[in-house]
C-alpha cells in the first residue's frame, strides 16, 4: 500500500460544496439540516481511523434514521456523492478530481493499478453521512474498488490499510518465494515485522486478501523475469548479485512486488548461479 496525505479539505466545505446547486429546494433544506451531522459523522470517522478502530462506528450504520429514508437518509445524502461530486461537469467535481489527482496516477490500496476512480472506504451505502467526507474517499483502480465493494469491518482485524492514516513503508512486509525447477515459479506473501502489534499484522493480511495482491503480482513476474534473464545470462555471479541486489533497492517502496522479487531472487543461490536460465512460470 502507498501512503497518501490526508486530504486538507473538510467535510464540512465538501458537502456544503455539493448541496449547494442542490434542486429542489426542499432537497436543499433537508440536506442543509443534516450538514451539522454530516461534520460531526467526519470527526469521528477521522478520531476513529487514526486508531485503527472504524468498527466502532456501528452509530453511524445507516443514519439519519428518521423513519423515510427515501425522502433523506440513504437516497439524497449518496446522492450528494452520485449526482453532485462524481458526476462530471457537477458543482462537486472539481473535488473528486482533486482526490484523485493526489494519487498521481498509482493506485495507493495495491501499487500497481491505475487510480482512476474513488472508493469509498467505510461504504456510502451503509454511512451515508460519510458519502462526501474527503477522508473516507480514496482514489483507486477500478480492480481494488470492485475488490472491496461495500464490505465494511466488524473487527479491527477486518479493516484494510488506509492510504490517509496507515503507513508501513518502514518495513520490508512484502516478500516473494521462489519455486525451483522444474517448474520454476514465484509467488508472493505477507511477512509481518516481529514488532508489530498482532492487530496490524492481521490488518496486512487482510489488505493482501482483500486485494487479490498475491495473484496481481504473480502475474507481473512471467514478463520482468524473461527481460531479467536475458541481461544476467553470461555474467558472472558476483555481477548477478550486485545487479539483484541494486534492483532491491532502487525501487522507491520496500513493499513494490519489483522490490520484494528480486530481495527474493537475490537471496537464493541457485538462482543466481544458474536458475535465471529456466523458463519461469507467470
Amino acid at each position: 500500500m502507498k501512503p497518501l496525505p490526508k486530504p486538507a479539505l473538510d467535510a464540512r466545505t465538501a458537502y456544503a460544496t455539493c448541496i449547494s446547486k442542490a434542486r429542489p429546494a426542499k432537497t436543499k433544506a433537508r440536506l442543509k439540516k443534516l450538514e451539522d451531522q454530516v461534520a460531526t459523522a467526519a470527526a469521528d470517522y477521522e478520531k476513529a481511523a487514526a486508531a485503527a478502530a472504524l468498527h466502532t462506528l456501528d452509530h453511524l450504520k445507516n443514519q439519519p434514521d428518521d423513519g423515510d429514508k427515501n425522502a433523506t437518509g440513504n437516497k439524497d445524502l449518496t446522492g450528494c456523492y452520485t449526482s453532485r461530486m462524481a458526476r462530471k461537469g457537477s458543482v462537486g467535481r472539481p473535488l473528486y478530481d482533486q482526490l484523485l489527482a493526489a494519487a498521481k496516477g498509482l493506485c495507493p490500496l495495491c501499487g500497481h493499478g491505475y487510480a482512476n476512480t474513488i472508493d469509498h472506504n467505510l461504504p456510502k451505502a451503509i454511512y451515508p453521512l460519510l458519502a462526501v467526507a474527503p477522508a473516507n474517499l480514496v482514489p483507486a483502480c477500478l480492480t481494488c474498488n470492485h475488490a472491496k465493494g461495500d464490505n465494511a469491518p466488524a473487527s479491527a482485524a477486518e479493516q484494510t490499510l488506509h492510504p490517509y492514516f496507515d503507513d508501513t513503508t518502514d518495513h520490508a512486509w512484502l516478500a516473494a518465494r521462489l519455486t525451483a525447477p522444474p517448474e520454476p515459479g514465484v509467488s508472493f506473501y505477507v511477512h509481518p515485522h516481529p514488532d508489530w502489534p498482532p492487530t496490524l499484522t492481521a490488518r496486512v493480511k487482510q489488505h493482501f486478501r482483500t486485494f487479490k495482491l498475491g495473484k496481481l503480482y504473480s502475474a507481473q513476474v512471467g514478463t520482468e523475469l524473461a527481460a531479467l534473464n536475458d541481461y544476467l545470462r553470461g555474467k558472472p555471479y558476483t555481477a548477478i548479485m550486485d545487479e539483484l541486489q541494486h534492483r532491491a533497492a532502487s525501487h522507491g517502496s520496500r513493499n513494490t512486488w519489483q522490490a520484494a522479487l528480486y530481495r527474493a531472487l537475490a537471496s537464493t543461490p541457485w538462482y543466481v548461479t544458474s536458475g535465471y536460465l529456466n523458463e519461469w512460470d507467470d
